[in-house]
């Protein structure tokens, strides 16, 4: 071994003490940055962590959550892709009205030609489903609106369409039975003032899409039962589905004899068309009418509809305890909705997915932290194995926890409510099948 002079040994001494250092200072980076996240309590650096590195893992279940029911006046109901068309008499949640109103466009310059013949003129609409069991013909009546659909205001399921139409003679009036599966129904629009309007419009108002929204407004589309009583159905219309159109037949007296004299032109309804769904909840016949707004009724259950309709509130009453537990850090919390066995079937089928949302100091609902995470995070879906609705609300928890909110409860509700017209039956601790729980897993400094 060759030897070492003095400047080398005296260099790497240097160089020793200094990495010795170095490696200090890193130490105690880390552990300073662990120390912050503590207190910050970061779910997401404790997850990514394998199992062997969190310390005292714990996990507890809270069912002391009280329920109650509230009715939802109306919600946002511009410009969904889907909607809601029928009258059900539910016998659990009493009786939705559902209609609509929607644009009607022009794909391209319309020529009709020097003497157009009207022939027909049919509206078109793809039906994708029904919900409810009632078997009863429901009557479709059509009006032309008189006034703009505003695409920059906010248009909500409360809205009265009667001072926006003409108040002649309906465009059509025609019954339809409960449609099975996808079905495409169509009826005859046969006011001649109507028939004459499309078929005679004068060049400039065909010219582009704006034009001809401003010659011809738009539709609203009715429907009413003739039995008050009777059962009833509420169909969902595609309007963004090629199918769903109107349709003009004409003939042109000047069309030579060797060509087609037959013609047709298609109106087109999809996603460009602004659209007004409106809905209506009347509970005077539903089970909980005098449940409505009211906390501590003793029942054993809770609902939630879609169609604008009923949400819950979810009170945590042991929330706060939680501040007076700090340091901790939440891993997850997880609330479980369990749902009455025997209240849905073929007829009436439970939600796709349901969401949570916390009330703003405005009194607006707005969804929970981690439903913005999507919803492969926040869940929403039913568990076939536990019998209930999962949902996923660390961030939430955690900002309560921290202080960051002040309100104890949330409001639980069916998704794409303007568009959706399922419900559920839901129970509370009062029943013999338990109500809802939160699972918490959280790890104690």
């Amino acid at each position: 071994m060759s030897p070492i002079d003095p400047i080398t040994r005296k260099t790497g001494k240097i160089e020793s003490y200094i990495l010795r250092k170095i490696t200090l200072l890193l130490v105690f980076a880390v552990s300073f940055a662990f120390f912050i996240s503590c207190e910050e309590s970061s779910f997401v650096g404790l997850e990514v962590q394998p199992p062997s590195d969190r310390f005292n893992l714990r996990t507890i279940e809270d069912s002391d959550i009280s329920t109650s029911v509230w009715k939802r006046d109306s919600i946002l109901a511009i410009d969904h892709p889907r909607s809601l068309l029928g009258v059900l008499n539910d016998p659990v949640f009493g009786r939705m009205n559902a209609s609509f109103i929607t644009q009607i466009g022009v794909w391209d310059q319309i020529d009709f030609g020097d003497l157009p013949v009207f022939d027909s003129l049919v509206l078109y609409l793809v039906v994708t489903g029904s919900y409810g069991r009632g078997t009863e013909e429901q009557e479709i009546t059509v009006w032309e609106l008189s006034e703009d659909i505003d695409y920059t205001a906010s248009y909500y399921s409360n809205f009265d369409p009667l001072p926006v139409v003409y108040n002649d003679e309906p465009l059509a009036r025609h019954k339809i039975g409960v449609p099975a599966g996808d079905t495409l129904i169509s009826f005859h629009l046969t006011n001649q003032r109507v028939q004459d309007k499309l078929l005679f419009a004068p060049d400039s108002s065909v010219l582009s899409l704006s034009a001809f929204l401003r010659y011809f407004k738009g539709l609203y589309v009715d429907v009413a039962l003739d039995d008050e009583n009777a059962r009833g159905s509420v169909y969902t219309i595609n309007l963004n589905h090629t199918g769903s159109k109107l349709s003009l037949f004409y003939r042109n007296e000047n069309t030579p004899d060797t060509v087609e004299t037959n013609f047709r032109y298609d109106f087109i309804i999809n996603e460009g068309a602004n659209r007004i769904n409106i809905l209506s909840q009347d509970y005077e016949n539903a089970v909980f009418s005098d449940r409505i707004g009211v906390t501590d009724t003793g029942d054993s259950l809770y609902y939630i509809q879609g169609g604008g309709g009923m949400i819950s509130r979810l009170e945590f009453d042991n929330l706060y305890a939680w501040r007076d537990s700090m340091p901790v850090s939440i891993t997850s919390a997880t609330i479980y909705i369990p749902v009455k066995e025997d209240s849905y079937n073929e007829y009436f089928s439970l939600p796709g997915r349901v969401a949570l949302f916390e009330m703003s100091e405005e009194g607006m609902l707005a969804g929970v932290p981690d439903f913005g995470l999507g919803d492969a995070y926040f869940g929403g879906n039913f568990d076939e194995e536990k019998g209930a609705f999962v949902m996923k609300v660390t961030n939430w928890f955690q900002n309560y926890v921290k202080g960051n909110r002040e309100r104890d409860y949330l409001y639980l509700s069916v998704r794409e409510g303007g568009t959706n017209p399922q419900r559920a039956v839901l129970t509370n601790s009062l029943h013999s099948a338990g109500g809802p729980w939160l699972e918490i897993k959280y790890t104690r400094h």
